[in-house]
């Protein structure tokens, strides 16, 4: 009968034949050694990745695809992260997934990790404050993120520098304001040092030269002890309404010629100095205000450490009916204390009596800040500090108060607009359990008791009916 059969069916079961045998054929395993060498050459040269999640969760969105062709420069990533096997590990793995999506389309993104305890010198030089702190560099520019770490808030950082050159950070000077080249403890020398280390350029003039370019400054006030002129104060308010950031550390407004300015920012700052009676029992001077109490949003998000705030005033505006404006109170201090109005420095020892007509309980707010959008997209930004001598050396070396400092300023100066990308849903993230008791212990005890015994029973099952045949 096989004869009968056509050559075309004779062939194919020749050939089938010599396939079921090919593997006893004396040049079998060096061919598969040749192909395993060939395949190893061609994934060595060759980079292949296929996004199979559902929904394409790995893939980055086309509004990250746009914000990485617009850096054709080398972007540099550096984390702080431990070696130890919990911690550091989770970050060095979370970070390394997310930067290899960007790296896939973006081959100029280099990737660096650092464990702070063989490098602690970097780490303080830096600021570091946590583990699994990144630094993004490109071009002379520094932004930090920290968790989460998401394609959003990382393309986020991107398009912040993206924007290119900043606009100068301009410090007013003439006006008894804390130099920048000044090294003294009455000086601002380490705040110009870290400004420069985070990429930011610092400028100090008495001419206030505003007017840099299409891009605004973002003027500083560091605490004038004469007030300004009046084409200075006029110069400050065309700054404002043109939508020019602003730092200002004030202890009066009056004092410093600045009236004006808080009547159109809806400032109201107190006669006033912030005591805290706690202090006594530490025979430390009322005046000398140690608080922990931050906003969970703008500048002090997730920041925790202890700050110190000498001769405070409160700032306070009130709500205001349409207001563009979104003020957020940064920090307050003088939690068992209140605002005296009668209270004088010189007078430390004495404890002034509370007088309800012209003070005011505590806690009290030392730091506030505001923001709004500009036409162009980007935020309006302006922060107060109610302590005049808060950017000098002697107390930015106390406690938290440089990395406040510095945390805030890059705040007012990084208004660039931000982007929202959709979050797409896991497909079955939700496991729908049964409310009844009664069915949830059926259902624990089946696969805690239930599964195992019923493995047991196949394989028993299986082994008996192989020894009975």
């Amino acid at each position: 009968m096989a004869d009968l059969e056509p050559p075309y069916f004779q062939s194919k079961k020749h050939w089938r034949a010599v396939l079921a045998g090919w593997w006893q054929h004396h040049l079998a395993i060096p061919v598969l050694l040749l192909i395993t060498i060939l395949i190893g050459v061609v994934s060595w040269q060759f980079n292949l990745m296929a996004d199979t999640t559902h929904n394409h969760r790995n893939t980055l969105s086309a509004a990250s695809n746009q914000v990485l062709q617009q850096l054709p420069s080398r972007i540099e990533v550096t984390a702080f992260c431990s070696n130890s096997p919990y911690k550091g590990r989770y970050f060095r793995k979370s970070i390394t997934a997310l930067i290899q999506r960007y790296q896939y389309l973006h081959p100029a993104i280099d990737l660096q990790f650092i464990d702070p305890s063989n490098a602690p010198a970097l780490a303080r030089q830096q600021q570091i404050q946590k583990e699994g702190e990144m630094i993004i560099r490109y071009r002379g520019q520094e932004k930090r993120m920290y968790l989460p770490y998401t394609e959003e808030a990382f393309t986020n950082v991107l398009l912040q520098l993206q924007h290119g050159e900043r606009a100068p950070v301009l410090f007013a000077n003439g006006h008894g304001e804390a130099e920048l080249d000044d090294t003294s403890a009455q000086g601002a020398s380490q705040l110009a040092a870290a400004l420069n280390n985070a990429g930011l350029q610092v400028r100090q003039s008495q001419a206030f030269e505003l007017g840099l370019g299409n891009k605004l400054p973002t003027l500083v006030l560091a605490g004038a002890m004469q007030p300004y002129t009046a084409t200075q104060v006029q110069a400050i308010q065309t700054h404002i309404t043109q939508g020019g950031n602003l730092v200002w550390l004030t202890d009066s407004a009056s004092k410093q010629g600045l009236q004006t300015i808080a009547d159109t920012l809806g400032l109201q700052i107190s006669q006033g100095t912030v005591i805290d009676l706690t202090n006594r029992h530490f025979d430390i001077p009322l005046h000398a205000l140690s608080t922990q109490r931050y906003a969970s949003q703008g500048p002090t998000q997730d920041f925790s450490l202890r700050t110190f705030f000498d001769h405070a005033h409160a700032i306070h505006r009130p709500r205001q009916y349409g207001d563009p404006w979104r003020v957020i109170p940064l920090v307050a201090g003088a939690e068992h204390g209140w605002v005296s109005h009668a209270y004088r420095s010189e007078h430390a020892g004495t404890i002034p009596a509370f007088n309800a007509e012209t003070d005011i309980r505590g806690p009290a707010t030392i730091a506030l800040a505001m923001e709004k959008k500009r036409p162009s997209g980007e935020l309006q930004r302006i922060l107060v500090l109610g302590s005049r001598q808060f950017f000098t050396n002697a107390q930015l070396q106390r406690g938290g108060n440089l990395a406040l400092t510095m945390q805030s300023l890059q705040w007012v100066v990084n208004n660039q607009p931000s982007i929202s990308l959709p979050v797409t849903p896991l497909r079955d993230s939700v496991i729908a359990l049964p409310q009844q008791q009664l069915w949830l212990i059926l259902l624990f005890n089946s696969f805690q008791f239930g599964l195992p015994a019923l493995l047991l029973f196949a394989g028993w099952l299986s082994w008996r009916r192989k020894h009975r045949h």
